[in-house]
């Protein structure tokens, strides 16, 4: 057995691309029931928004037409919009993740349906160039930082998967941390 080649008889090619297909299928709808979902939530805060500002036009009105006897409900009215558009500028960086989450998703499907052409062909799956075409493919699909890093553990230096995940979290976190001490500076200002 030790120089035998391992190869896969043409019945476990055809289940591993059906499996692969599947997979690139399931991807694709969830994208497309996010993208649904984050629309619908887009359009609400853009109307909500919207009318934040009409409160907040009305609110100087009211003080306007009523005088000094108002102010004190006009800043209380002012203070509560303030707070709203604060939540709503946080759920706006919460829709900015799942953009983030769906080009990564879109990459590992675009990843798989190259895996599946290669595999369905039985002289592309034995061509090495194949092979490193479909390699460059996929670095050149990453487009983001966290990508580009997780490429090179896997590819370049042969990280196995779980100890290259348990590096990008770790990264992930520490940077999102670094940004939270930045925007606490920031307001210090």
């Amino acid at each position: 057995m030790a120089g035998e080649e391992f190869s896969l008889g043409s019945k476990e090619v055809q289940q591993t691309i059906l499996i692969l297909n599947l997979s690139v299928a399931q991807i694709d709808l969830s994208i497309t029931e996010g993208d649904n979902s984050v629309n619908t939530l887009i359009d609400s805060f853009t109307y909500m928004s919207r009318h934040i500002e009409q409160i907040q036009a009305f609110s100087l009105k009211i003080t306007a037409l009523a005088g000094e006897s108002a102010q004190t409900l006009q800043n209380e009215l002012q203070s509560e919009t303030s707070e709203l558009a604060s939540k709503m500028n946080q759920a706006i960086v919460a829709f900015q993740f799942y953009d983030k989450l769906s080009q990564r998703l879109e990459h590992v499907s675009h990843g798989i349906s190259g895996l599946a052409e290669i595999v369905s062909h039985e002289m592309r799956i034995k061509d090495a160039s194949e092979w490193e075409a479909f390699k460059t493919s996929v670095r050149q699909g990453t487009t983001m930082r966290e990508e580009e890093e997780l490429f090179e553990l896997v590819f370049d230096q042969h990280t196995p998967v779980e100890e290259a995940i348990s590096i990008m979290k770790e990264r992930m976190k520490r940077r999102m941390h670094e940004a939270e001490d930045v925007e606490d500076e920031d307001e210090l200002f």
